[in-house]
């Protein structure tokens, strides 16, 4: 993998690493799985063993990459069947959020501010999906289930590697998504339930149809 991302001065050591082997396994094709060695991501990212160990460690945590000690890391494929159980869980998960969130009449001035952050973000696939996560995760915790919120987590990287591959290999999508997201605040700001979770349907809907189109999404 090439060297894409600069290392900039005000990062730590780990969070260098962490950063570019975020970027570089979100730019991995779906169907494809990938090893990556301790020295070789020491040396793309201008590091050493040691930080990219903590990296790789966190990144491990998240489930997004399977560690080899004093080795590396193993990147699993991902397959057209994980998109869709992934989907199915973030439906069953955020129409249940959204209902509850909406009845609770809470304020969206938060959810306000995540779109604002995230309409900056539209040139950086990575940050703009990692804003788009935020958004989501926001309403599921606002619906205060820690249950349900750790499995979500659990699929956040998932949501990462194949969102940022959906947004880049289809023109327009963030334009879409942001559209998306606005439709869901106002839907929620209408104190109805039903269409809260209506807008939150056709997001996922649309998602999921972007993700299937993106020439990763029919994997094996």
């Amino acid at each position: 993998m090439s060297n894409h991302l600069q290392r900039p001065a005000q990062l730590t050591a780990p969070e260098t690493a962490y950063r570019w082997l975020r970027d570089a396994i979100s730019a991995l094709p779906w169907d494809e799985e990938a090893f990556l060695s301790e020295n070789a991501v020491a040396e793309a990212s201008g590091t050493s063993r040691t930080p990219v160990r903590e990296a790789l460690l966190r990144l491990e945590a998240s489930g997004l990459i399977r560690r080899v000690p004093h080795k590396g890391a193993y990147v699993p494929a991902l397959s057209a069947r994980d998109i869709e159980t992934m989907m199915e869980a973030r439906q069953l998960i955020e129409e249940w959020a959204v209902r509850k969130v909406t009845a609770s009449h809470r304020s969206m001035d938060d959810l306000n501010r995540l779109l604002e952050q995230q309409g900056e973000t539209l040139a950086d696939p990575v940050a703009f999906i990692e804003c788009d996560i935020r958004f989501h995760k926001y309403i599921i915790e606002a619906a205060d289930n820690p249950v349900l919120q750790d499995v979500y987590d659990s699929q956040r990287f998932k949501q990462l590697r194949m969102g940022v591959k959906a947004v880049a290999d289809s023109k327009g999508r963030s334009d879409h998504v942001l559209r998306e997201h606005r439709s869901i605040v106002e839907a929620i700001q209408t104190g109805n339930p039903d269409v809260a979770v209506a807008a939150v349907r056709d997001h996922l809907s649309s998602t999921l149809a972007a993700l299937r189109a993106s020439p990763s999404g029919s994997g094996r």
